[in-house]
Order: C-alpha cells, then sequence, then structure tokens
C-alpha cells in the first residue's frame, strides 16, 4: 500500500513544486497531500501553445510530406527541413526532429545532446509535449540520467498543461490505484475530447467494465471518429448481439444489421491506411447513434478523399531558406548551426 501512495504521490504532486523545493524524492507531506489533492482539471492543450509563422509552417509540412509519402526516404534531406522549421518556430518539427535523432536516423554530431538540448527549448517554451517527451527520455535513461520518479513528474505537469499523449500514459499509469479512478476518468475523458484515439478507446472499454454501456458507446464512437479500428469493432459486435451473456459484446443495444456492418467496413478501412493515421470525422454521417437514422452512405470516406484530392506540400523557396540560415547562424544546406557544421 505504502508503496502504491509514493507512486501516486509523485504523479500527482506538481513539477514545480518539486524543482523549487530542489528536491526529487517525495516525502510524507507530498503523500499526504497528493491524497488530498488527488484531481485533474482538464485543460485543451491549444491553450497552451504558441502561434506559429507561415514560413516555420511551410517548412514543417514539407518535411512532413517527405518522410510520409510512399517508398525509400532520405532521412538528412528530411532533417534538413525539420531543422530550419525547428529553428523558425516549429514545435512540431522539433518534436518530429529529437525523435527520428533518438531513434539513429538522422545523423547528429552529438544525438543525445542534441535531443536533449531541444526538449530542454520546448520545455523553457512551456510547450506541453516537451515536458511530456522529457519524461519518457528520464524513464528510459537517455541522455540524462535515469530517474522514473522525475519522469512521472514531467508526465503528470504535461498532462496538466493539455498534452493528450501525456493525459492517456498517467492514466494507464494510476488505472491499478483504486483511489485513482477519478483522475483515470477524468483524465482519459479529456484526451478523447482532444482527439486521442486510443484514449477514447480506453474511456469506452472503462465505462464498459462498470456496465455504464451508453457511456462505453460514446467512447467507442469517439475512438471510430479518432481513427480506432479497435472502437469500430467493438460497436460492430455490440449491433449484433442482444444477449447480455455476451460480455465481450453486450452493450444494451438494440440488434441493427446494417449500424453493424458499418463499423465492420470502418474497422477494415481504418486497419488498411492505419500506418498513415486514418481518421473517420464523418463518422455520424455514416452511421450516427440511435436514436438517429441511418442516412444513406455511399461507402466512401471524408478522410481519404481529401487526402487523395489535396495536392503535395509545396517545396519551401530557397531564397527564404537562404535568408532564415542567415538570420539564425544555420548551414542551409543542413539546417544545422554553423558552430556545429565547423567542429
Amino acid at each position: 500500500m505504502f508503496i502504491r501512495l509514493v507512486f501516486l504521490a509523485i504523479l500527482t504532486t506538481s513539477l514545480c513544486a518539486c524543482e523549487k523545493e530542489g528536491h526529487d524524492s517525495v516525502t510524507s507531506e507530498d503523500i499526504a497531500h497528493a491524497m488530498e489533492k488527488l484531481s485533474f482539471a482538464c485543460t485543451p492543450e491549444a491553450d497552451h501553445l504558441p502561434t506559429v509563422n507561415d514560413d516555420a509552417q511551410a517548412l514543417y509540412r514539407y518535411a512532413l510530406f517527405l518522410q510520409s509519402r510512399e517508398g525509400g526516404k532520405n532521412f538528412d534531406y528530411i532533417a534538413r527541413y525539420y531543422r530550419l522549421a525547428y529553428a523558425a518556430g516549429s514545435y512540431i518539427a522539433a518534436t518530429n526532429l529529437h525523435a527520428l535523432i533518438s531513434e539513429g536516423l538522422i545523423e547528429s554530431n552529438d544525438p543525445e545532446n542534441e535531443v536533449i538540448n531541444i526538449v530542454e527549448d520546448l520545455i523553457a517554451r512551456d510547450i506541453p509535449g516537451g515536458y511530456y517527451d522529457m519524461g519518457h527520455y528520464l524513464e528510459t535513461g537517455y541522455g540524462v540520467k535515469q530517474d522514473t520518479s522525475r519522469a512521472n513528474t514531467y508526465f503528470r505537469r504535461a498532462a496538466d498543461l493539455g498534452n493528450a499523449d501525456a493525459q492517456y500514459y498517467v492514466s494507464n499509469l494510476l488505472e491499478e490505484i483504486e483511489d485513482a479512478k477519478q483522475v483515470v476518468f477524468d483524465m482519459r475523458r479529456c484526451a478523447m475530447d482532444q482527439g486521442h484515439a486510443e484514449a477514447a478507446y480506453s474511456y469506452g472499454i472503462f465505462q464498459k467494465a462498470r456496465d455504464i454501456y451508453p457511456e462505453a458507446v460514446q467512447g467507442f464512437q469517439a475512438g471510430v471518429r479518432n481513427g480506432s479500428s479497435n472502437s469500430a469493432g467493438f460497436l460492430s459486435g455490440g449491433f449484433k448481439t442482444t444477449e447480455p451473456k455476451n460480455r465481450l459484446y453486450y452493450f444494451a443495444l438494440e440488434a441493427d444489421t446494417e449500424r453493424s456492418m458499418r463499423y465492420e467496413k470502418i474497422e477494415s478501412f481504418l486497419s488498411r491506411y492505419e500506418h498513415l493515421g486514418p481518421k473517420v470525422p464523418d463518422i455520424d454521417q455514416i452511421v450516427p447513434l440511435p436514436p438517429a437514422k441511418l442516412p444513406e452512405w455511399d461507402g466512401t470516406f471524408e478522410w481519404l478523399k481529401k487526402r487523395e484530392s489535396t495536392p503535395p506540400a509545396e517545396k519551401p523557396s530557397e531564397d527564404m531558406i537562404r535568408a532564415l540560415s542567415q538570420e539564425k547562424g544555420l548551414d542551409p544546406t543542413t539546417g544545422m548551426p554553423l558552430a556545429a557544421v565547423k567542429k
């Protein structure tokens, strides 16, 4: 029980408080405070994100296009645009950049140091994802001393700032702690409402396990919207059975063959394009939940039509890149700082 309380205190104690006090250990006062203040207030991550300028967006979009298109990839070429986008102010480019460096896909003179410098810069700018990423590097000991306790405080800070990945991650860490059930529920709901597919799926499972079927169905519907093929599978099964003994798929729904078939088709669609991160934003136009009647459906998906009709990202102009590189002291051919290139 004491171990669980310590773990709970770590995940519920403010990162800022730990840093301010100058200690990384959890005291009895921390535990008492955690038990008294065990709560979570949902806040959208968008409230904590800065505006990104057009040049940074253009550079990021082109890097993402190069990374996500079919076929072989030149990661050093991709790195050029991520580095330039990061220098121009794109926090998303920074996240993708340090992830690729840490995975060994992008060359770096000092990969661990570069990764941690990028993440610390994100944290200095109070970007929620920076705290989440630092949590994982502390968890694994990449570029920093491994410290699970400190990792958990970073995860919690990211969750409090609205990062959906962190909210889902922390909810999983807390799931087996009885006193934390409400926090688990609140975090998953918050992440789900921000478009996190796995959080929505887990929210559905969480509610189904408690026989709260209407909320479970809402969770799985949100999961489908956000791209969870497992959620579609559950709803397909849910509209097939009216037998309570079928614990896996029973949701107290009326059997509906057409609804079940549509969810089955959606499940296949999401599985087929899983590597591209598909979503079903038009789910309520394809298969709305009862009591809404089923509309006509031609079997197509808005996400796929938009993807197929959207032209490739335009290559940023070299003039813009040269101007940015001169301003930021970068090598325009690599996007790396000139000081690093000269070493």
